[in-house]
């Protein structure tokens, strides 16, 4: 099986969102004390933020944000979440319409989005 040129470059732009996404919502360890009640928070908090997923093609996107299984972490998600779909558009250059999907998986926040 090969992969296209075309294939690749798309590869490509999905690794780069994901890290811009996670890079966007992850939580600063550097001005915390180790092993402290907010650090630990935090800590947690960026490992299910580095669980979520970008599939990208010329038509089409889905990013899956992981949703923490804790409630503080699901509060710090719910209140940065607009901020997030806006980040998702404008790394994109708006070319796409999204659509938000909070309740359909138990796991994961979805935004989905076609090329307009």
């Amino acid at each position: 099986m090969t992969i296209t040129p075309h294939e690749f470059h798309w590869y490509i732009q999905a690794l780069m969102q994901k890290q811009q996404l996670t890079a966007f919502m992850e939580k600063p360890l550097d001005t915390l004390a180790k092993g402290s009640a907010e650090y630990m928070e935090a800590y947690r908090f960026n490992s299910y933020i580095r669980l979520s997923k970008v599939k990208l093609n010329w038509n089409k996107i889905e990013v899956k944000v992981r949703i923490p299984e804790f409630p503080e972490g699901q509060a710090q998600l719910d209140a940065i979440w607009d901020k997030v779909v806006k980040k998702i558009y404008r790394m994109n250059n708006g070319v796409f319409t999204l659509s938000n999907y909070k309740n359909s998986d138990p796991n994961y926040y979805i935004v989905e989005g076609t090329r307009v």
